[in-house]
């Protein structure tokens, strides 16, 4: 069902009909004219569009910007018939494109992705490459990230974090967000003064298990692709832009230790997966340049991983350099 809205002029949000549910829009920025590129905001793994509001209103002074809640997370609904491949990442790609064509948001689009968003947004790619005029990636997860990592570590640091202290990440280093975006981020994550439902605190938790379950899944269907062995973007821009993410759980791992949480070998698990991970942590951010001919490497270096927290002004950078390069093909 098209939506009665014009989401290219003025700035505006609500939910969209995709037909089997409807999923939270947000719109901001300039109007937009005819064949200039749409930016189209993915927030990382279990995240709502609330991450990306900085970065929305960065970009909103020179291009037409958009994000949004994928199924079961921020405002968006669940469909009746929700099934955990509901939540592959190839799903989650036709879903972005259902919901632009519902709001009569016509391509070119430049996608802007944040940590595992890499992969779905590199299957939109696959889908449908004539819709996409340039990228930008934000400390992305690749498919071969699981890898270069032991089996149990992201689920022996998600059960090691419960009850730690984690205000560091906007403490040591501040987010350069206004105070009503850092409130609607807390409160998304639970931590602030509005307290959602149980009901909105299960489907949330149902929508970002079968996201994280997906995974490793989602990851060997875009590995089968080798992208990486062709350069699928042509000459259309890429910029990848390097957060810290283990010198984020370096200082995870610290706090974990403090309070005395974790056994000696899943100490030591982490602490020698961190030794190297740094290199690691490049060269999968390297390959993604591989995408396209005209491609460039950033380093956020005021930044842990949520890059789109600490320096939204530098992905807006990064997003204007791709659309001043698509304007010359």
């Amino acid at each position: 069902m098209a939506s009665v809205i014009d989401w290219n002029v003025d700035n505006t949000e609500g939910l969209v009909d995709i037909g089997t549910h409807s999923l939270y829009l947000r719109a901001a920025g300039q109007t937009r004219s005819p064949g200039r590129p749409a930016v189209i905001g993915i927030a990382g793994l279990g995240d709502s569009s609330v991450s990306l509001t900085a970065v929305l209103r960065n970009i909103s002074g020179f291009a037409r910007g958009f994000i949004y809640d994928r199924t079961g997370l921020g405002e968006s609904q669940m469909p009746s018939e929700f099934t955990p491949n509901s939540k592959s990442y190839v799903n989650i790609a036709t879903e972005l494109k259902q919901l632009l064509d519902a709001a009569n948001i016509q391509p070119p689009y430049i996608l802007v992705m944040h940590s595992m968003a890499g992969i779905p947004g590199r299957e939109f790619l696959h889908l449908y490459p004539d819709d996409v005029a340039g990228k930008v990636f934000i400390d992305t997860v690749t498919e071969e990230n699981y890898k270069h990592r032991p089996e149990k570590l992201p689920q022996t640091m998600r059960v090691l974090q419960e009850g730690v202290d984690m205000s560091f990440l906007w403490t040591a280093r501040k987010p350069t967000m206004t105070p009503e975006e850092w409130r609607a981020v807390l409160d998304s994550e639970g931590l602030g003064n509005k307290r959602p439902s149980k009901e909105q605190v299960a489907q949330l938790l149902k929508a970002a298990r079968a996201e994280f379950t997906n995974l490793i899944p989602s990851s060997d269907i875009l590995a089968a692709k080798k992208q990486f062995d062709s350069t699928p973007m042509g000459l259309k821009p890429v910029s990848v832009i390097k957060g810290d993410s283990p010198g984020e759980q370096r200082e995870v791992l610290k706090r974990i230790i403090a309070a005395g949480k974790g056994t000696r070998e899943e100490r030591r698990m982490i602490s020698d997966y961190l030794a190297t991970a740094d290199e690691k942590q490049l060269w999968l951010q390297f390959k993604q340049l591989r995408l396209s001919s005209n491609s460039r490497l950033v380093e956020a270096a005021k930044s842990w991983h949520n890059v789109n927290w600490y320096q939204p002004d530098l992905v807006a950078k990064e997003v204007k350099w791709c659309l001043d390069e698509y304007e010359k093909l």
